[in-house]
């Protein structure tokens, strides 16, 4: 899969220690996905709860666009 990752997306994951390499990986194999559900706001766009380092998270992404939006940690 070839997501792009928004400039937005890049900062959060900088600011969290997250790898574009880490996130690159979850799109290819999806796993591990905790949850997710088409978001209420707008159906393009899906909210994935994920583990990275054994921390949770949250991805928001648009399936139309094949861009991840953001992401941000879960407790």
């Amino acid at each position: 899969m070839n997501i792009i990752i928004s400039e937005h997306a890049k900062q959060r994951m900088d600011e969290r220690g997250i790898s574009e390499e880490q996130v690159r990986a979850f799109f290819e194999t999806n796993e591990p996905i905790a949850s997710w559900r088409i978001s209420d706001l707008d159906s393009s766009v899906i909210l994935v709860d994920t583990l990275f380092d054994g921390r949770k998270f949250r991805l928001v992404y648009n399936a139309f666009t094949d861009t991840l939006i953001t992401l941000f940690p879960r407790r």
